[in-house]
């Protein structure tokens, strides 16, 4: 598969053998926080799902980029 690759929400909860509605309310409590007032930078936002973009009504994400979140966040409880 070539780096660049763009997965959907279901094509990432494949990839992290999560369910769509766990990633849904992950990206959900990420905006809320970042909502609020909290630092989009801050270490607790960050983790709790990778960057995307949203297209429409669809959340994308770049399979290396979701790779490199993996590998920030290797060995943190999520």
């Amino acid at each position: 598969m070539p780096s660049s690759e763009i997965l959907s929400i279901k094509e990432l909860s494949e990839l992290l053998h999560l369910s769509t509605g766990t990633i849904n309310n992950r990206l959900s409590a990420q905006r809320k926080a970042i909502e609020s007032g909290k630092d989009a930078n801050l270490y607790q936002v960050q983790r709790l799902a990778p960057p995307s973009i949203k297209l429409g009504r669809f959340r994308l994400f770049k399979r290396d980029t979701v790779e490199q979140w993996l590998a920030r966040f290797e060995g943190v409880k999520m």
